[in-house]
């Protein structure tokens, strides 16, 4: 059975066996045929022979070992030298960075909140940057939802609300038009569903008293002169403001929704795609919840009006704000009737459709 040892192996015993039968056939014939008389003398010549062959193989053992010592020692040196040493350098710098790594990411969070910050109080002075700046930002983290958030424009809560808008249309997913600043108005009908009256555009060299005024003359052009459906500019960018301090987060009071944000209603209501959210309580009613609108609609009632409904106010909520948080709420989540549901389902991909600035798909090669 061959040894599976690879020093036993390389050891070539039948070669060391004819080596050692040579040898003694050839003292053997030496003495055999040497004369009485020489015979004295080739056993002193043989031990002196084998004396010298002894002390060369001793001699020949020291000298391999302390070279086989030195070159080994040589090798691994340089081993250490060329692989070990960096290996162990970037190990040990490995380890520092896995030691330190939440720290990393926390310091990236902490300035990613700073920058948020500074978007938001940037709008201290409202224009055109500030306001398309911060609203790609909030788009980009999907912290609005659809890349618009509308806001309470006076004091009426049931009067005018404007809703923001930083992006483009795109056909084919290629966009056909210059990112614009939208300012849409919608007033809350006897449905509860908001209606679209006119939108205006805020050009970049416009200030926010320019776009006021803009607005203001269409408002008057479509006959919307009463006093609730003007808007209050100082409110409403304080509203818009908050909103999105709310969204990205960067508010004082860090309130964290579970959805992106459609708009904010009074201090501590928020409609997001979650759902309807307090300040302190949650989510206080899911999306899910939300009834869907019958297809076709009953009598009296209009096509994707949402159907009457009165959920439930949380203990110590004021009747009247749940009412008014419920309404807006119905507006952005009743759900659609299944066999409405498959006719908006049912695009074409050459309709224009609206991306927001941060989320926009990319333009495709020719």
């Amino acid at each position: 059975m061959t040894s599976t040892d690879p020093e036993r192996r390389n050891v070539r015993w039948g070669r060391i066996f004819l080596c050692a039968l040579a040898g003694a056939t050839a003292i053997w014939m030496t003495w055999r045929f040497a004369e009485a008389s020489e015979r004295r003398g080739v056993i002193i010549s043989l031990m002196i022979e084998g004396s010298a062959a002894l002390f060369l193989l001793a001699l020949f053992y020291l000298v391999e070992r302390g070279f086989t010592y030195r070159v080994t020692t040589m090798v691994a040196r340089q081993v250490h030298d060329d692989v070990v040493a960096p290996l162990e350098s970037r190990v040990d710098a490995l380890a520092v960075n896995i030691a330190n790594l939440q720290e990393a990411v926390d310091q990236r969070r902490s300035e990613q909140v700073r920058r948020h910050h500074g978007l938001v109080s940037q709008l201290d002075q409202p224009t055109f940057n500030s306001v398309t700046t911060t609203l790609a930002e909030a788009a980009r983290l999907n912290a609005i939802e659809g890349g618009t958030i509308t806001v309470q424009a006076n004091a009426d809560p049931n009067g005018i609300w404007l809703t923001f808008g930083w992006g483009a249309f795109h056909l084919d997913g290629v966009q056909v038009e210059p990112n614009q600043l939208r300012i849409t108005v919608a007033i809350a009908n006897k449905s509860r569903r908001p209606r679209q009256i006119v939108d205006v555009v805020w050009a970049e060299q416009e200030s926010v008293v320019d776009v006021a005024q803009k607005l203001s003359d269409k408002l008057r052009q479509v006959g919307a002169r009463h006093v609730s459906l003007q808007p209050d500019w100082s409110l409403t960018m304080e509203n818009l403001q908050r909103s999105l301090a709310v969204a990205l987060p960067a508010d004082e009071e860090q309130w964290h929704t579970q959805g992106p944000l459609y708009e904010l209603v009074g201090s501590d209501w928020a409609i997001t795609k979650a759902g309807v959210e307090h300040r302190t309580l949650g989510v206080v009613l899911t999306a899910s919840e939300f009834p869907r609108t019958t297809f076709p609609p009953g009598p009296g009632r209009q096509l994707g009006e949402p159907p009457e409904w009165d959920p439930e106010a949380p203990p110590g909520i004021d009747p009247d704000e749940w009412r008014l948080v419920v309404d807006r709420s119905q507006a952005r989540l009743t759900r659609l009737g299944y066999a409405m549901e498959r006719g908006v389902a049912f695009e074409s991909p050459s309709i224009k459709t609206w991306y927001p600035a941060g989320r926009q798909p990319r333009k495709r090669a020719d």
